[in-house]
């Protein structure tokens, strides 16, 4: 894709943009603002929250929500785009073309694709292709021109082999693990609460044989969409000493591995405690701060 441009892009299905967008993260050196149909508490099964501005598209009147307003998302673009550089990604079209029309989403395409050229942004329409009217469908894509991205990430798995168990990662979106002497044939997938917040979910350790940069972003990856605070390991990501940043990285995972035990714990009791008392200590846990202290008060309940 160039800078300067507007584009369409072909979902095969709704899952594909966040692993796609997964991807685009590992550019540092780029700005990435998410207008997406997604609550916050949902993105974060997907991707890393902290490193992208993402707006709700919400009739909701909520944080982090935004109003499906055209106007409103035009004016969040033009402001950005006097920014550096980066990528803008607008979800929902197909809603946004429910709400205003065809002619008024039309003529917010048009507006967008003459506020971008040139400029060093690149913004991409992620859409359904069978929603729309053909005709129609024809007129977006000679504004924005269709750009197949998502299928880029297919096919793609890594995978790490330990005594006891093997973590595969397919298409950047879904981690597998299969712990073959606990669970056989298991899969465990990171799932969430009644609430929406993700629960924490117990990961085979990573070995130090064939422990890497790659591999350490993915686990913090995967440890930030279950909520949890891990920025005490991320400096092991610019240790060139491997050993050193695998002893650092070690020393985060039993930290985790304390929390997940905990959480567990405490919702199996969740009953017995007061609401202030449960979201306090589910928000220590997520913090991995003061958890021999939580330790100690869940065994004396």
């Amino acid at each position: 894709m160039e800078q300067g441009r507007l584009y369409t892009a072909e979902l095969s299905d709704n899952s594909s943009i966040y692993s796609w967008l997964d991807k685009q993260l590992e550019n540092e050196q780029q700005q990435l603002l998410l207008f997406s149909r997604q609550p916050h508490k949902r993105l974060l099964e997907h991707i890393d929250v902290t490193k992208v501005e993402s707006y709700w598209l919400s009739e909701r009147i909520t944080a982090g929500a935004l109003e499906p307003s055209l106007e409103k998302i035009a004016h969040l673009i033009s402001s950005k785009l006097q920014d550096s550089n980066g990528l803008i990604v607008v979800e929902g079209l197909e809603w946004l073309v429910s709400l205003h029309g065809d002619d008024a989403v039309l003529a917010f395409i048009r507006q967008i694709r003459d506020e971008v050229y040139q400029t060093s942004w690149k913004i991409v329409f992620p859409i359904n292709c069978l929603v729309f009217d053909s005709v129609w469908l024809a007129r977006v894509r000679r504004e924005a021109p269709n750009v197949d991205i998502f299928t880029s990430t297919k096919d793609e798995i890594i995978k790490i082999h330990d005594d006891d168990a093997v973590i595969e990662q397919e298409n950047d979106e879904t981690i597998k693990i299969h712990n073959f002497q606990e669970t056989p044939g298991e899969d465990i997938e990171l799932d969430t609460r009644d609430d929406g917040t993700p629960k924490l979910v117990m990961l085979t350790r990573l070995p130090f044989n064939g422990f890497s940069r790659s591999i350490l972003t993915r686990r913090i990856l995967q440890w930030r969409r279950m909520g949890l605070d891990v920025s005490e390991v991320e400096p092991a990501l610019s240790i060139l000493d491997e050993e050193t940043a695998y002893q650092l990285y070690s020393t985060v995972e039993e930290k985790v591995r304390m929390a997940v035990e905990l959480e567990n714990h405490l919702e199996a009791i969740s009953e017995n405690i007061s609401a202030t008392d449960l979201t306090t200590a589910r928000f220590r846990i997520r913090q991995l701060t003061g958890l021999d202290e939580i330790e100690k008060w869940l065994l004396e309940l």
